[in-house]
């Protein structure tokens, strides 16, 4: 059999890797296998519209006596919370020789599957991190001390409170180790370093402490730097991740507002705490008892932590003789139990919620917003192999139009420098 034409690819591309990335990348992670979809919000000008209440009714009172006069309001007010569209991509090169290689259609198939696994895995990865995340984006700090050992290398911590980026707060560096603060880099990612991205950086290396970084401009770092993944063009620095959790459930130092709205709005302040402590079932009952005040009956909520925390909740439940045989507990996910007398709720691992924290999350008062399913970006034939200008490799790139939106942050709850 002779070479396969390009029309296989495409119909591999189509039929195979995309239905299977779809199929199981919202799968990999409970937060967004869990989440709804564009409820309760409109898309309109470039953005994602919701509406919220934004008081409560001011025309309910005892009357003193039957002729007395009534209290009239208008009743409870609406406002709209606001959130842009943000666009996340993957996508992979391959060369016209190495499609030409292929010789039967299973070889098409084999020939995508290694693209297909690192990219559902490397893409469910990121935006995982950053549905945990602010929107600013920061992934990584410059060392406070030392943070440059030589030419091109920048030595990297978790972000602290002394991040030079006071958009992005509550950072505590590391708690508990759970998370490396080079996991998120990988070669070929341009980086920018600097509030804003200032200094631009395509990534050579990647070691358990530190990256190394060349062109396209020579990267001058200062310490607490924050360090950024931006797109191919260098640009997107603080403005174009999604809005994650940490958006919603940050204190109110450094921020004021939520999707536009101020945190003075009635259930828009989340049930936050930032005291450094050993984790206790006490404090994650009573942060969970307070987001149950602002919640709908029959509303659905999941505690979400990492590793360390994990294990020690686990030991909590085995010193005070509970079950902690996990069960499911939440559409066929498997975790731990939590009951506070309010309902029975799913505690999970996920090895990308921030390191010390534990967040209680009411799934129904978020929505992801998407203007569409995740796509192939289509050439001018509409197919989803884009040959690359003056060469013979073929490029295809996946594309999301999406965000998040919490309806009622006061219905969720966070705590941080949780210790095991």
């Amino acid at each position: 059999m002779g070479a396969l034409l390009l029309g296989d690819y495409l119909g591999a591309l189509k039929e195979i890797l995309l239905p299977y990335i779809k199929d199981n990348f919202p799968k990999q992670t409970i937060l967004l296998d869990q989440l709804k979809r564009n409820t309760n919000v409109q898309f309109m000008n470039d953005e994602f519209i919701a509406p919220v209440w934004t008081n409560r009714h001011g025309g309910v009172a005892a009357l003193a006596d039957d002729s007395n006069s009534i209290t009239t309001a208008r009743g409870r007010s609406v406002s709209r919370g606001t959130v842009p569209v943000e666009i996340v991509y993957g996508g992979f090169d391959m060369s016209e020789l190495v499609m030409d290689a292929s010789t039967a259609q299973g070889a098409v198939e084999q020939s995508l599957t290694a693209q297909t696994k690192t990219l559902r895995t490397d893409f469910s990865r990121q935006i995982n991190r950053m549905m945990y995340n602010d929107g600013i984006g920061v992934v990584s700090m410059v060392r406070a001390t030392g943070g440059s050992v030589g030419t091109g290398t920048i030595a990297v911590e978790m972000p602290t409170a002394s991040l030079d980026d006071a958009r992005s707060i509550d950072w505590y560096g590391t708690v508990n180790g759970d998370i490396s603060p080079t996991k998120y880099f990988a070669e070929n990612q341009i980086i920018g370093v600097g509030t804003g991205g200032a200094a631009d950086g395509t990534i050579t290396s990647v070691t358990g402490t530190s990256i190394v970084s060349g062109a396209p401009t020579a990267i001058v770092t200062a310490a607490n730097d924050s360090i950024y993944i931006q797109d191919g063009s260098g640009e997107g620095a603080g403005t174009s991740e999604v809005l994650g959790l940490r958006a919603a459930l940050s204190s109110t130092t450094g921020t004021s507002t939520y999707a536009g709205l101020a945190r003075t709005t009635t259930g828009w302040l989340p049930q936050f705490g930032s005291a450094s402590e050993a984790l206790t079932e006490r404090r994650m009952r009573d942060r969970y008892l307070r987001a149950r005040e602002y919640s709908e009956q029959g509303d659905r909520f999941a505690i979400f932590l990492n590793i360390s925390l994990y294990n020690k909740y686990g030991e909590l439940l085995t010193a005070m003789r509970r079950e902690v045989n996990e069960t499911d507990l939440l559409g066929g996910w498997t975790g731990l139990s939590f009951a506070a007398g309010a309902g029975r709720v799913g505690v999970f691992l996920d090895y990308d919620v921030p390191d010390g924290e534990v967040l209680i999350v009411n799934l129904d008062s978020w929505t992801i917003c998407q203007v569409s399913d995740m796509k192939w970006v289509s050439g001018g034939d509409g197919q989803p192999l884009l040959r690359l200008q003056n060469t013979i490799t073929h490029q295809a790139v996946m594309r999301w139009f999406v965000n998040m939106i919490c309806l009622s942050p006061g219905a969720n709850g966070r705590e941080t420098q949780k210790q095991d």
